[in-house]
């Protein structure tokens, strides 16, 4: 697959701007378009009813005021972000373009306002793109719910960005190798950064180094049958977790991308047991990881 449209979702609560960030180096990275979507919050009851509110139908002087003052809060937070946005994109040389328009020339980026619910209109728009850009929960819970939506429910890969980057996007790429469907899934979907990528590698973790030695060469064919040439080894469980195991080896090689099938167990049971999918949504933190079902 190719990763031509790439789409950031903006909460309006929040003010970290590390998925514009990662979604603007991938987008130059694949001369890619970019779509920034800021989802600004509903108004509270007492302004959605300040017509009505009095015994005449209208309102009362209070919630009259009380409706302007969030119509005025929520057009500062909107183009304060869309200022931000702007500077990012100036500072990453990618051309800011009018949504909806023909494009000359990717990479580009575009914005968009909606308002309503965060993770409904985002995981609403989802399903047009190639590649949906969120925070692990480290950063802010409801992205969190938006990757595992997209995931789930419309079917994209998502790239998790971290708080701060250490290592660039295109250096050493990692697999989080299981040979499960989700990850054969997420190989798939991460062609066009592996393709980048100084090098690659498939990194299992068990006790049994042989038990993954089919699986490992099978995938390596794969790779090499679109290009790329990677190696594959096993490391034992060292930590609590898996997906701890696999953060802190992503962490000694300076990976660059740590690429992982999701919840290959059920949701349900990864929400209540863990898994590495949802250690590495509470942890991954630090690097960008791109995970799809």
């Amino acid at each position: 697959m190719s990763i031509k449209r790439i789409f950031v979702p903006i909460p309006s609560t929040a003010e970290q701007s590390c998925e514009i960030e990662t979604a603007l180096i991938a987008a130059k990275a694949l001369d890619a378009y970019l779509e920034a979507l800021f989802i600004a919050q509903t108004p509270p009851p007492a302004s959605r009813a300040a017509a009505g509110a009095g015994p005449y139908g209208y309102g009362t002087a209070a919630a009259r005021a009380a409706a302007n003052d969030f119509a005025v809060y929520q057009e500062q937070m909107t183009q304060a972000a869309r200022e931000r946005f702007t500077d990012m994109c100036a500072a990453h040389a990618v051309p800011v373009v009018t949504a909806g328009k023909a494009i000359a020339s990717l990479p580009a980026a575009a914005w968009r306002t909606a308002q309503g619910a965060f993770t409904e209109v985002a995981v609403g728009r989802a399903a047009a793109f190639d590649l949906i850009v969120a925070a692990s929960a480290a950063v802010v819970d409801s992205l969190k719910e938006i990757a595992e939506r997209s995931l789930m429910h419309a079917r994209r890969p998502v790239l998790l960005a971290p708080t701060r980057a250490l290592t660039p996007l295109t250096a050493a790429a990692m697999i989080a190798w299981d040979e499960s469907p989700e990850c054969w899934h997420a190989v798939s979907a991460a062609l066009p950064f592996l393709r980048l990528a100084r090098s690659v590698q498939l990194v299992s973790v068990d006790r049994d180094a042989e038990r993954r030695a089919a699986s490992q060469a099978e995938a390596l064919a794969y790779l090499r049958c679109h290009g790329i040439e990677a190696t594959a080894r096993v490391v034992a469980p060292h930590l609590r977790a898996v997906g701890d195991t696999l953060l802190a080896t992503a962490a000694e090689e300076n990976i660059g991308l740590l690429v992982m099938g999701a919840y290959s167990h059920s949701r349900l049971r990864e929400m209540f047991l863990g898994g590495a999918t949802h250690d590495v949504l509470q942890h991954a933190n630090t690097r960008p990881v791109l995970l799809m079902h």
